[in-house]
């Protein structure tokens, strides 16, 4: 039985979720695929920033906040990414995971996600006319934490238009692998 070292799960690592197969989700892969992102990468439909151990600052319905990954998402493929070098290790992965969380409680950019499809039918030269930083989705609050403290996991990509595919497939990213095989859990440990 594999379980997960929450040892190993830091503040500021990215944390991202498989498509559960449900109808927004496939909607998001849909999309994601338009827009040339690979596979595995486009089949990430939610985002959000580690606060350490089992906790994540998500944007999610109805408003953001800090989650139990294992009491939100359940069932879920999670895989775990750490922006690669040092500097960010040692000096900033903290000042994301406050940055976002200073975010909780913002309503959830519901429109910012039409604005994706509405962008698709009449063209807005590379933004999203329906995000809005008072009410942001999963990915924009990722972005635009990593952002703001000089770090850019999608060069090139308005933070209003970043998908949680953009980010599961930036190169700025590392997988780290947080699962162990069971040798008895103990605190450090859940079981899956």
């Amino acid at each position: 039985m594999s379980v997960i070292d929450l040892g190993k799960i830091k503040m500021g690592m990215l944390v991202c979720f498989k498509s559960d197969g449900g109808w927004v989700n496939n909607r998001i892969v849909n999309y994601q695929k338009r827009i040339g992102i690979p596979s595995p990468a486009c089949y990430i439909t939610h985002v959000g920033v580690s606060a350490g151990g089992p906790y994540m600052i998500s944007a999610r319905l109805p408003r953001s906040k800090v989650d139990n990954i294992f009491e939100q998402y359940q069932g879920r493929i999670i895989t775990f990414l750490y922006w690669k070098g040092d500097y960010f290790r040692k000096e900033k992965r903290k000042n994301i995971a406050f940055w976002a969380a200073t975010r909780s409680n913002l309503p959830y950019g519901f429109f910012g996600l039409i604005g994706f499809w509405i962008r698709e039918w009449i063209p807005f030269w590379g933004i999203n006319p329906l995000s809005s930083r008072k009410a942001p989705f999963c990915s924009m609050l990722v972005a635009w934490a990593f952002r703001r403290e000089g770090f850019d996991p999608t060069p090139g990509v308005s933070t209003g238009l970043v998908t949680p595919g953009h980010l599961a497939a930036s190169r700025s990213f590392e997988t780290v692998n947080v699962y162990r095989e069971d040798q008895g859990a103990t605190d450090l440990f859940l079981r899956l």
